[in-house]
């Protein structure tokens, strides 16, 4: 996308035809184009602005309808500054309450780029411009005249921005409840489009008299925790008897909404009985045990409970997981077709790309870069667990292979200082994450990524692990020089 004149957009719309007037909107990288109601906004906009003074440095520098990538959040414009940002929203007309929702979202999405904001919105039926006043015990809206609008235009300091997307990291959108669990309860997130239209599809079905049986499902990155603790904390506003059931150990920020926030989080061994419950939320469902799933669907039938099954099928840890099929039951015993997330938010693309070429070795991705993914190769177990420390001391989060219970595994002689696991960090996400290759690892015939068997599955639990990443990944291979080889391979390319 480019910086554009929005003069020009309006001279070009009343005196081209259409086929070139697409053509250049298309060329600026207005890919979504600009709908008919808009121009005459921007028009309107830009009679007001010349109305003031006809400078025409005041419409110069703009981006039109910017979408933050993965996230799907537009603005109608957006102008830079060296130290102010000014983002323009434009409608036809709109309640004050729609207004001050809108540029309250638009201030929380810009707030991360650390410069001081202004937020507009201008109503070109009655050409009246509102302006977002931030407080920290307050937010309001208040009208302004469009000489003040000009004013800040005028005076704004413009930088040229030759790629936008570099200046949003869609990865700081996403708030997990375990990791950021005050910030969750205190409302600081927003949802995507497509994760908000599934929250009220639900909330309103856990309402109604339909199906007991409602499924949410969707890959690493997707948002689903989020989204399925978001439905919890609402249904329990809305005064809903909630029960959250974990498939795996409690973390950190599980322990907190327990004791902090009297949320009721348990693992299925460990459950109350229903009695005091009237909805069921069963997290990590793909890993619930057969004879806990089939337990449940009848309690939540007998007791005419409502239920919500939140799973991914390719985050299982032991091989049996995979094949207890729960998420099929789920489908076809329950006939509960689940809603799927399938925009991506956390992982960004380079991390992403790297995990696909890194479990196949067919998925080649040419002309990426790899700056945010760094590997050291060491010779035996000693010195991996040394590299692993050091790091740890340095900020970089360093989740172990599970150690056994009953048996130790050949991954534990190099187990890091770091408390968490494989099993403790489902659902939770780190900024900088450290995985080990050791010898185990190896590719089948089929270029599938795979690794020797133990109690736990060694493949999964990297992918676990690995897929915990938002921003950047550290490789450490031990004596593995097959797995060094295709690093290598994918980083250079």
């Amino acid at each position: 996308m480019k910086e554009v004149n929005i003069l020009s957009i309006i001279d070009a719309y009343r005196n081209l035809d259409k086929s070139l007037f697409n053509k250049m909107v298309e060329c600026l990288g207005i890919a979504s184009g600009i709908k008919e109601h808009e121009l005459y906004g921007l028009e309107s906009l830009v009679q007001q602005l010349q109305s003031v003074n006809e400078d025409i440095s005041v419409l110069m520098h703009y981006f039109i309808g910017y979408s933050i990538p993965q996230i799907g959040k537009e603005f109608d414009l957006l102008r830079f500054g060296t130290d102010l940002i000014i983002n323009i929203e434009i409608k036809t007309e709109c309640s004050p309450e729609k207004i001050l929702k809108q540029q309250l979202r638009n201030y929380y999405y810009l707030s991360f780029l650390g410069k001081e904001l202004l937020i507009y919105t201008y109503l070109s039926d009655s050409k009246k411009l509102y302006k977002l006043i931030s407080g920290v015990e307050e937010n309001k809206l208040t009208e302004v005249c469009i000489t003040e609008l000009y004013q800040k235009l005028h005076h704004q300091q413009t930088v040229s921005i030759k790629d936008i997307d570099i200046l949003f990291n869609p990865s700081d959108y996403l708030v997990s409840p375990f990791n950021s669990t005050d910030k969750f309860m205190d409302d600081k997130y927003f949802l995507t489009v497509q994760q908000e239209n599934i929250y009220k599809d639900i909330i309103s079905k856990l309402k109604g008299d339909g199906s007991r049986f409602l499924a949410l499902t969707g890959s690493a990155g997707t948002g689903k925790t989020l989204l399925t603790y978001h439905i919890a904390k609402y249904a329990m506003l809305e005064g809903a008897r909630v029960l959250i059931l974990h498939c795996g150990s409690l973390n950190r920020g599980h322990y907190i909404l327990k004791q902090q926030y009297g949320w009721e989080i348990h693992m299925p061994k460990d459950a109350p009985d229903l009695e005091d419950y009237n909805t069921i939320i069963i997290d990590e469902a793909q890993r619930i045990y057969p004879y806990q799933f089939k337990e449940y669907v009848k309690k939540v039938r007998n007791k005419k409970l409502k239920c919500i099954f939140s799973f991914d099928a390719n985050q299982y840890l032991r091989d049996s997981e995979r094949s207890n099929a729960i998420t099929q039951k789920i489908e076809e015993e329950l006939q509960c077709k689940p809603y799927r997330l399938t925009d991506k938010i956390r992982t960004n693309k380079e991390i992403a790309f790297f995990i696909k070429q890194l479990f196949n070795l067919k998925k080649n991705i040419p002309g990426m870069s790899y700056s945010n993914i760094e590997f050291s190769y060491c010779n035996d177990a000693n010195t991996g667990k040394a590299l692993l420390n050091k790091l740890s001391n340095e900020g970089w989060k360093t989740p172990n292979y599970t150690p056994g219970i009953h048996s130790t595994f050949s991954y534990e002689k190099y187990l890091s200082s770091d408390s968490d696991s494989a099993h403790s960090v489902v659902g939770q996400e780190f900024d900088k994450v450290v995985v080990v290759l050791d010898d185990s690892f190896k590719y089948n015939t089929n270029g599938e990524l795979c690794a020797n068997n133990a109690y736990y599955s060694q493949r999964q639990m990297l992918y676990q692990i690995i897929t915990r990443t938002r921003k950047q990944l550290y490789l450490i291979i031990i004596n593995n020089s097959m797995m060094l080889n295709r690093i290598i391979e994918i980083t250079s390319h």
